[in-house]
Parts: C-alpha cells; structure tokens; sequence
C-alpha cells in the first residue's frame, strides 16, 4: 500500500510537459487581469516603507493540464512578496519578472481562477506604468519551444480617440489607486474638479499675435489689411538663400506661395543685430525683413507664417521686432528606451523650427537600447538596437519594458549612418542643432551587452586582443548593485583603458559623420547621472584608487576624463547636472553645459544655482514643469510616469519663471500635492549669472508609438517655446536679496497673476484657433483636451482649456449629441471634446 501511495505521489507531481501547440494554445487563450489593489496598503511586508498591493488572476476558457511552462512580464518595481497557492515570482534583472508553476500545480482548470497577490517595492500608480506583452514559454525557456506573447495582455487602440488601451489592466476606481500615502492630497482630476480649477477662455477669435510671442509688435496708423493669399515676390537674396528654403516651404504650405505679382519681400542684413533677432514690417506694399543672420531672417519668415490662421491670410499692417530671451531653445528625445522613427524626428525638427526652438538633444542610447551604427562595432546596433526573447543576449536584449518578441517591431530599430546624417542636415536645415547622447557609464546596458556579444564572437575566432579592444566587463569584478532601474550590469567599468577606447571611437565616428555633412558637432552629451554602486569589487578599480589615493569619486574621475577627451577634440561636454556633481570643478574643461533636474520641490535649486555660479552654460530641465512623460492630469487614464509630478499641462508650463527657481513654490505644490518652502538664502545665484536656456524632454519607457509621442509633446511643447524665446512682463525676476519661498510669502502679486491671466488667455486662443488646426492639418496626433463641466442651474456649463473645440455629452441613452442640444443637465452622463474627426477622452460628469 505504501509503495502504491508513493507512485501515485510521484505521479501527481510529475511535470507535465507542455509541446509548442499547447504553449500556442495557451498564449491564444489564457486570460490575464491585472488589478492595483492598494497603492498605500496601511502596512508593507517585511516593514518596508513604502510598497504596494497588486493581483493577478489567470483563467483559461477550457482545461490546460501542464505545468511545465513559465510567464515573463514587465514590472517596473521589483516585485519582493509573493501570496499565491501555486506560483511564485521572481526577479530577473532591470523590470523583468518571472511567474513560475510550484511543483504542485496540475495545470489550469476552466472552472477555477488562479491568483497571484504580490507586494511590489516603492509606488506604480499610472495605468501606462503597468506595462504589456506578457510571455509565454516552457519552463526553462529552452530553445526547442518559441515563445509567444500572450495575446490577453496586449495592448488595443481605442476606436473613438485613437488611444492606446489595455484590456488586461482593470480600472482604477479609487483614490488608493492614485495616491501613494496617507500624506498624498493628489486630487483626481474629473470634468468637476477641472470646470473648478481651470480658466475658462474668454476670447473667441485669435488676437494679432503668434506663438511665441515677440518682443514688440505694433500695428500701424492707420492699419490696412494685408491679404498674404497673393503670395510674395521674393527678392532674389531671399529666393536664393538655401538656408530660408524651410520657411519658405512652410509659407508655401500655409498658401503664402511665391508669386512674381504678390507683395514685394526684401532682406536688409544688420549687422547691429543680436544673433538670432529680426524685424519684420509688412505692409500691403511690401514685406521687409531686416535681420543680422540668415537665422535672424529665418526666423522672420516664421513669424509671417505664424501670424496667419489656415483659414485666413489676412493680417494687419504691423511692425515687429523681436529676439530670443535665452539662446538655449531645446527639446530632449529619448529614443532609447523605446524607437522613435526617423519620419517621427524629422517631423518633430519641423514643428521646433516653427516655434524657434533650436536645440535638439537626441538620446540615443541607454540601458534598453543603442539607436546608432557606429562603423566597425556592427554588434551595437544588431544585439543593442533589439529587444526580444534571448536570455543569452548574443541576438538581442531582454524584452524589458513590455518589450514582447518581436524584433521587427516599432520600438525596436536604430539610425543607420545615412539616416543620422539626414537628420543632421534636416535639423540644420531648420536652424536647429543636434546634441547627440549616449548615456555613461551608467544607463549603459546596451552598450555593455554589445560588446560582451563582440567579446564572444572574436574569442571564438581566437582572436584575444580584439575580443578586449572594446570590451566594456572586468570579468573578475564581483561588484553586486542595482541600479536606479533596477539592473545589475548597466556601467561601464570605468578604470578599464578599453572603456576608454570604446568611449574614443564611438566619438570620433559621430564626429566624423558630422563633418562628411558640413554639420559640425559641437557638443557632446554623456549624461553621467544615476550611476550605481558599481565598481566597488573591480580588482581594476581597486589597483587605479591604489594609485589614486586621494581619488574620492570613480563617476567623477570617469567624467573629467572623458570631458578632457572631448575637450581636445574641439567639442564642448554637456551633462546632466548630478554627474557632474561628482567631479572637482577646476578638473573640468572651461566651456561646460549642465542640465540641470534637480527637482524645485526638493530644494535642487540650490544645487542648479551652485552650478551656474561655476560659469558653467546652465540649461534647465527642470522634470516638475519640462518632463512631458509626465501625465497632463492626475487622472487614471492620462499616460505618464509620476515619480517628480502629477500633472503638467499646458498653463503649468506656461506659468514657468525661469529666473526666479525658487519662487515656484508659491504657485506649485510638490507630487503629493502638498505645500513646500524653498529656501534661497544658502547657495544664492551670484549676481550677474544667467541661466543658459531652457529644455522640455519626452523619456519614452512608457511610450511605445510615434502618435503616443506627439500626443505627449503636443500642444504643451508651445508653452515651453513661449517661455523658452518670450520673457513675459509678469514674470518675476531673481530676488536680489535671499528669501525663503513658500505658499505664504507673496512675491508674486495678485496684479502679476492677473497678468499672467491676461496672458494665458491670449496664447490658449492662439492655440486653439490657429496652431491646433494647423497641428491637424499636418497630422499631428496632439492632445484634444478633457472637458471642464459642471451643472448650473439644470444646465451643463463646459469648456476646454483652449478654445475651438467642440463639445459633446453622452445622454443617458448612450448616444453622443452637441451640448446645446441637450435640453437638461439630468441626462447627461459624460462629456468629451471632438476636433475635426477626432475626439478627446471622455469623461463622466460625476466620478
């Protein structure tokens, strides 16, 4: 009988293998459903601080009765307890997570839902944090069987907006799901709470004027109409100059076409000028532009285009003269973490140049990918510019980021050298230059993986000294940490001479493909921020600070050696501004760029300010009003990360004060929604020192097409261009004397904000009536704002931010009808905006 009992035993906890049609079955069929139970669980296993609840529920429509198979999924947050009968999960590296059968799982019962609780550490509170693309394999991923991505946890667009869904994702109902602790006030942000907070457009046509604004304009006396349909015959400095051919093919495009009988357009050069600066005096005789630059001029054929509506080239006579308040105009895209195509940044250089941005900073690697070739280092771009299913990592990286299996896919790709070159020349076509980036020492992994690819394949060939020459591992460094994002391999060895090489060669082909294009790069962008704990266990490390005593900072000895590097090759360094606070200022080049993040609401104006105070070219980033990864709105259904801000749309930006950092905590308040002081009595901006510029920036981990991007940047990176060339009159300026900053201190007077209100409603109406029709006419996917409402009086009163859109309400019989036919406020249920044939995200009138 014993030995009866012990075979069935064993039978029962036999694995039962599952074949390739049974794993394709499985990814076919199995139903996935993740829910965020609890983002601010009243107490954390194992005392952490800060953690939160999640559940996933498995089901299957008929019986799976094997065992032998294994789920990755992304999790941004490492996941560090479990509660499940029959799985259990594990960390792989960076987001990457593994759900394993225990050996007393049978396999999947039709009639039974499999749960799997989880603890995840820190906080994860936007639906776009919880990523797709979970896959399925056998249980130890053996290459006899292809994975396949679960069709359940893929991602569907949105039939009426064109958004991006996730099926497998339930709603997010309450404030436990949007708050991250008891101290949170973050208010989710429904049509009520927007009718209460937001201002409501008073303009109903778009005043004379363009975005952004100039620094004077003045229609003349007696003022004539101007019709610019007539075209404009072009003064041949002007026809010829292949430098304004841009501007002229916006012109063009708006219908302000060239013409031998249209309005005499002339070019007077003034020397006198400030670089950049122009004047502009139309006239129903003549246009004259007078600038000291062919960008100065460029930018005066802009504003012409800027004046005009698509449905009217009518504009005044009028005198503008104008010039850029920073010299630093910049947009950041990261098309690591998630490819951008290369139509999407040409179209992208298009749009900066019609705002007068000039600066763009394309990251171009990092952890989860390296975006261009680099002659002779092919395995950069094969292994570092793919994410699929290769634990080995000799095809490609690990599919982190919901990355799923397909290396074809459009989050996957990189720059060929023709490519990057198109684009150098497209950009300085429209006056804009390109900073390229690639991340170091950390944020590296792609690199990293490359080379270890590259390492392998010559040491195989026998061919030792090339397996080492770029070689990026110390194969004795035993370091163990975990990054910012949670890899345990993403630096560069930095006491490694062939990390140097690597660092060498990559500059000097970027250098190189700028001058076959007469494009020439001026600055460099290493990044250096967020490095780990590495290289404590690198015997490497350990013989250079034997050498170095007095070495304090493997990050900092690694940046000012690179920067010196660099130096010599004729190119400023930039970095981002906690890198380089790791090095000694009189070890740096003289000419320095510093991105400055440090977040306002944790006092990193100080930080900023000592920076600037070194002489250093200071260009905010500043991720509480630049990051446009961040959601528009605290709301569930608005895409974005949340770690530095919860909402950031258009007035947040446009409200900015640049000169004045610490002043913003009287009008902002930090991710918790909760008040704050900035003291600016200790490390004080000397006086004299002006900051560089200003830059916006798109991070793309939670981002994974073209249309989700522009709708990111669109229409908020025009407040940023606003702040970035217009200094407004209600801006308050630095404080000569310090002072401690806070919702109480009242620099910024009532009068001030009701001139910044006076001036909020002029760009919203310029946006809303002539740049959004313009966006939709170049098909653009920008943001059709959520609807402000409210019933007064049995009456919906409603309306958008910027003006122009359309308005629509659900009654209660589901059908979709313009508010002024709606007779009662009592049979509406939701409301939405609708712009030509799309329409924005609805939202219930009560939630």
């Amino acid at each position: 009988m014993i030995k009866r009992f012990s075979l069935s035993f064993l039978f029962c906890v036999t694995p039962l293998f599952a074949n390739q049609a049974a794993i394709d079955d499985l990814a076919a069929n199995l139903q996935v459903k993740y829910t965020l139970i609890d983002a601010m669980p009243v107490s954390c296993p194992e005392k952490l601080k800060k953690c939160y609840l999640s559940e996933l529920v498995l089901t299957v429509p008929s019986d799976a009765r094997y065992n032998d198979f294994s789920i990755f999924f992304s999790q941004l947050m490492p996941i560090y307890s479990v509660e499940s009968e029959h799985f259990s999960i594990s960390h792989i590296n960076g987001d990457l997570h593994k759900i394993t059968p225990k050996a007393e799982f049978t396999g999947f019962n039709k009639a039974k839902a499999e749960s799997i609780r989880f603890y995840t550490k820190d906080s994860q509170i936007t639906r776009s944090e919880f990523m797709p693309n979970y896959i399925l394999t056998n249980k130890d991923a053996s290459t006899d069987i292809r994975a396949r991505v679960i069709k359940s946890t893929q991602t569907t667009l949105d039939e009426d907006t064109g958004l991006e869904q996730q099926p497998y994702l339930a709603p997010f109902k309450s404030l436990n799901q949007l708050r991250v602790s008891k101290h949170d006030k973050t208010p989710w942000m429904g049509a009520q709470y927007l009718y209460q907070t937001q201002v409501k457009p008073t303009l109903t046509k778009p005043p004379v004027s363009l975005i952004p604004k100039p620094t004077h304009l003045e229609i003349h006396t007696p003022s004539k109409n101007v019709d610019l349909a007539k075209g404009l015959a072009i003064a041949p400095e002007l026809a010829n100059n292949h430098a304004l051919s841009a501007a002229f093919a916006r012109l063009s495009a708006l219908g302000i076409k060239a013409n031998d009988t249209g309005i005499k357009t002339t070019l007077i050069i003034d020397t006198s000028l400030a670089n950049e600066a122009y004047s502009l005096d139309i006239t129903p005789q003549s246009i004259i532009i007078t600038a000291s630059n062919n960008t100065g001029a460029f930018y005066g054929l802009m504003s012409i285009a800027g004046l005009v509506s698509l449905d009217n080239l009518v504009v005044p006579s009028l005198k503008i003269n104008d010039a850029p308040h920073f010299e630093f105009r910049g947009l950041h895209l990261d098309v690591a973490r998630n490819f951008r195509s290369k139509a999407f940044i040409l179209n992208t250089l298009s749009q900066m140049a019609v705002y007068k941005l000039n600066k763009l900073h394309l990251h171009l690697a990092d952890d989860e990918g390296w975006r261009l070739a680099i002659d002779d280092l092919p395995e950069l771009t094969q292994v570092g510019g793919h994410r699929c299913f290769d634990l080995t990592e000799t095809e490609c990286l690990l599919p982190q980021l919901g990355a799923g299996i397909d290396k074809t896919s459009s989050i996957n790709g990189f720059y060929s050298k023709k490519d990057y070159q198109e684009i150098l020349k497209f950009a300085a076509l429209n006056h804009i230059e390109v900073i390229p980036s690639l991340d170091m020492p950390g944020h590296s992994r792609a690199a990293v993986k490359a080379m270890d690819a590259r390492y392998q394949k010559y040491i195989t060939l026998g061919n030792k000294a090339k397996a080492e020459e770029y070689w990026l591992s110390e194969p004795n460094d035993d370091t163990v940490y975990s990054s910012i994002q949670h890899y345990n391999d993403n630096t560069l060895n930095v006491c490694l001479p062939s990390t140097y090489r690597f660092i060498e060669k990559v500059i000097d082909e970027l250098i190189a493909m700028h001058q076959e294009v007469g494009v020439e790069l001026t600055t460099y962008h290493i990044g250096a921020d967020e490095t780990a704990g590495a290289w404590l266990q690198s015997p490497a490390c350990n013989a250079l600070k034997s050498q170095q005593p007095g070495l304090t900072s493997f990050n900092g000895y690694f940046i000012e050696k690179v920067a010196k590097v660099i130096e010599n090759k004729g190119v400023k360094v930039a970095a981002w501004n906690d890198g380089l606070g790791d090095t000694k200022a009189t070890n740096m080049p003289t000419a320095v760029q510093s991105n400055g993040w440090s977040m306002i609401t944790e006092g990193g104006h100080q930080e900023i300010h000592k920076q600037a105070n070194l002489g250093w070219d200071m260009v905010l980033s500043i991720p509480e009003v630049s990051y446009f990864d961040f959601p528009y709105q605290s709301h569930p259904e608005e895409r974005g990360n949340h770690w530095a801000a919860r909402a950031i749309d258009g007035y947040k930006v446009f409200s900015f004060m640049p000169e004045n950092l610490p002043a913003h905590a009287e009008i902002w308040r930090t991710k918790e929604n909760t008040n704050f002081n900035a003291d600016d009595t200790q490390h004080r901006l000397a006086s004299n020192v002006k900051f560089k510029g200003i830059q916006a920036h798109l991070w793309s981990e939670m981002i994974r097409s073209d249309k989700q991007a522009e709708y990111m940047l669109y229409p908020r990176l025009l407040a940023l261009a606003e702040r970035a060339w217009h200094r407004a009159d209600w801006q308050l300026p630095y404080a000569e004397k310090g002072r401690v900053y806070n919702q109480s201190s009242e620099t910024f007077t009532e009068q001030a904000q009701q001139e910044r209100t006076q001036d909020w409603q002029r760009f919203a109406a310029l946006v809303g009536f002539k740049e959004i029709p313009k966006l939709a006419s170049e098909g653009v996917f920008y943001r059709i704002p959520t609807v402000a409402a409210q019933i007064k009086n049995g009456k919906l009163d409603a309306f958008t931010p910027y003006p122009g859109f359309a308005i629509e309400a659900m009654t209660n019989e589901g059908k979709w009808l313009p508010i002024d036919q709606i007779q009662h406020g009592n049979e509406i249920q939701s409301v939405r905006a609708k712009s030509a044939e799309r329409v924005g995200r609805s939202l219930p009138l009560t939630e």
